[in-house]
């Protein structure tokens, strides 16, 4: 006897991108990971989030898939920005804000990890919310061009993360769907305010 299907779950595309924030992450080992205090990043225009390793590799024996092993997770996350002010840069790059506020970038900067979290407004009218537990940035994409007459051509900038896993708990992404699955409104109105970590219940 033929089973009948589940039901669908609600299908609702996205539509917007907005409330980006990001927050250093200061300690992840195997024992423990912080964050400090987030940073609201205003300006968000687009966001990519895509899997760089998403192949697993395969071991073949007896004319069958025998064994499959998968690497571990790592991502590139793009975002455009209208603009990223130089003391948002200061904090993504490591560089250095001198006495007379100029932005000075070395050699030696090296980009610390942060977690970067978002919402994107559905076709419902609701968001989906987007947490990266660990990304690092790569060096800034800028492009700078000339006024052509009354034409303006705008610029703008993007930076391209590198997301994995935590060191602590092997966790890289948190993601929901406002008014599915248990996700409420209320729990959606904190979810940017701190860097969402799961509650997970075990059943005995």
């Amino acid at each position: 006897m033929a089973n009948t299907p589940a039901a669908s779950p609600t299908v609702s595309s996205t539509i917007g991108l907005k409330n980006v924030v990001i927050a250093p992450l200061t300690v992840d080992t195997e024992t423990e990971h912080t964050y400090g205090d987030l940073q609201l990043v205003a300006g968000a225009i687009e966001a990519s989030v895509t899997p760089d390793n998403a192949d697993p590799d395969i071991l073949y024996a007896d004319d069958i898939e025998f064994d499959t092993l998968y690497a571990d997770p790592q991502v590139s996350f793009k975002l455009k920005m209208a603009d990223i002010p130089l003391t948002i840069q200061e904090m993504l790059f490591a560089n250095v804000i001198d006495d007379n506020g100029v932005l000075i970038r070395a050699a030696q900067d090296k980009p610390p990890y942060f977690a970067v979290g978002f919402k994107s407004e559905k076709s419902n009218g609701k968001y989906r919310y987007v947490w990266l537990y660990k990304v690092r940035a790569k060096p800034l994409t800028e492009n700078f061009a000339t006024k052509e007459g009354n034409t303006i051509n705008r610029q703008t900038p993007e930076v391209e993360f590198t997301a994995i896993k935590r060191t602590h708990d092997g966790r890289y992404q948190a993601v929901a769907d406002e008014g599915e699955g248990g996700f409420t409104a209320e729990k959606a109105a904190s979810f940017l305010t701190a860097v969402y970590e799961p509650v997970i219940t075990t059943a005995p």
